[in-house]
């Protein structure tokens, strides 16, 4: 009986492997990966206009 679970427990494991290398090959063929510093750059530059207007908005109440 245990053979059974721990083998059942290889399996799954297996199986949940091969799923993030499918993911991985599909991001890494589709381009996902590339670009990242202009993403990057472009979050941190919406959310310093965000903390600036947030700013601006705390000045105005003061």
């Amino acid at each position: 009986m245990i053979e059974h679970l721990t083998l059942g427990e290889f399996v799954v494991a297996l199986l949940m492997s091969l799923a993030a290398l499918c993911a991985f090959c599909w991001g890494a063929a589709t381009g996902a990966f590339r670009g990242v510093e202009s993403i990057k750059n472009q979050v941190l530059r919406v959310e310093g206009a965000h903390r600036d207007e947030e700013a601006a908005h705390d000045r105005r109440d003061t």
